[in-house]
């Protein structure tokens, strides 16, 4: 019995300590960018730096605030991500609901070409991708990248929900189609209530694929009042200067919406698997 006890009490402990440590490599870098944030120029470069702060500043933040156009790339990041999520989701909705539930010659062609989009590289597309924006009159114009940003977008959520609305059963749109709902109330009352958690998750990554995206940004944008936060930061290097206070305060800065998206979405689809179909 002791024995037993004793492994058991090993064994926790064996997988404490291996949480304990994937959870300082995770959170070390986060850590170290935060501290680098306040830390003052003078002791920036020091050849062996401390763990814990010696000296704390806000320089950086007053900074970035009030001598750099970084909150105008926030807010630009901002308005791109949520209007490219937005616009995808309802595109990805209603295509994957078609492709699950309607019937019609080309549909298993479609799906594939689905993973085949996804699996493009960006790298493969941004010039045609830049001259189409560029003759659509929305070079260096941040709403240019709302063309952009559903081409890959859309195929990443269509290919996520198609499983969702396939673990749906159909028993329950027919019942509803029998008592007088059409294809839009069925997909309204039945299918979007039950895909929630499907469908927080698909956002979830929507905007951040949305938020963190690069290349394009870079191409499309040049003024700085039209670039978004990603290439911002990008701005404070300089050939083979880094201003790291810059970098590691607009870093921080940067991170805190899609954190707080995370933290809300987390809820959430907790919420939906713990309701399931029963609610409904």
């Amino acid at each position: 019995m002791k024995a037993t006890v004793l492994r058991n009490v090993r064994h926790k402990a064996l997988i404490y300590v291996i949480v304990a440590v994937g959870l300082i490599w995770t959170l070390f870098p986060v850590y170290w960018m935060v501290k680098t944030s306040v830390t003052p120029d003078a002791l920036m470069y020091d050849a062996k730096p401390k763990l814990l702060p010696t000296a704390v500043t806000g320089k950086h933040y007053s900074d970035l605030f009030h001598k750099t156009e970084f909150m105008t790339n926030i807010k630009n990041s901002l308005l791109v991500s949520l209007l490219a999520t937005v616009i995808s989701l309802v595109i990805s909705i209603f295509g994957s609901y078609s492709l699950t539930r309607l019937k019609f010659r080309g549909r298993s062609f479609v799906t594939k070409s689905i993973i085949i989009c996804y699996l493009m590289p960006a790298a493969v597309l941004f010039i045609p991708m830049y001259v189409l924006v560029s003759k659509l009159g929305f070079a260096d114009n941040k709403y240019g990248l709302l063309i952009i940003y559903p081409t890959f977008i859309v195929p990443y959520c269509c290919y996520m929900l198609l499983s969702y609305f396939k673990a749906i059963p159909e028993a329950l749109e027919e019942a509803a189609l029998i008592d007088g709902c059409t294809r839009l109330q069925t997909l309204r009352k039945i299918i979007l209530p039950l895909a929630a958690p499907g469908i927080a998750v698909v956002a979830t990554f929507a905007f951040t694929m949305s938020w963190n995206e690069f290349l394009y940004a870079l191409v499309v944008t040049t003024s700085p009042s039209q670039l978004t936060a990603m290439v911002g930061i990008a701005s404070f290097k300089f050939s083979d200067s880094f201003i790291w206070g810059l970098l590691m305060s607009s870093s921080v800065i940067a991170s805190i919406p899609a954190l707080i998206l995370y933290l809300g979405a987390q809820t959430f689809v907790i919420g939906g698997l713990a309701d399931g179909g029963t609610k409904y």
